[in-house]
């Protein structure tokens, strides 16, 4: 496969992982800190979107930095880890420990 194809490929993939995994972040953050039952009754927000989130946003970290020069992905990917990780960690804890 030619090299500009498969970065194409792996931004686009990469880049909708970080999408839905923001998407399910705020599905979580939604069901977790609403104070309102009729948000999510039975919790099935809070559940399968923290499934999913953790799932995309590994995919996110793992694939994006492949889209990025050689010389730069070592950078990207200490960003991408670090830019899921502490965000999901802080919900993670603000939710549970509440």
């Amino acid at each position: 496969m030619n090299p500009a194809i498969a970065r194409a490929v792996a931004g686009l993939l990469g880049s909708t992982a970080g999408v839905l995994w923001l998407l399910c972040m705020y599905l979580v953050a939604r069901s977790g800190f609403s104070a309102d039952s009729g948000i999510d009754p039975h919790g099935y927000g809070l559940m399968f979107g923290t499934v999913v989130g953790v799932i995309t946003g590994a995919l996110f970290a793992v694939v994006l930095p492949a889209a990025f020069p050689a010389s730069r992905r070592r950078t990207v990917t200490r960003a991408c880890i670090i830019g899921i990780v502490l965000p999901m960690g802080l919900l993670f804890v603000a939710l549970y420990l509440r």
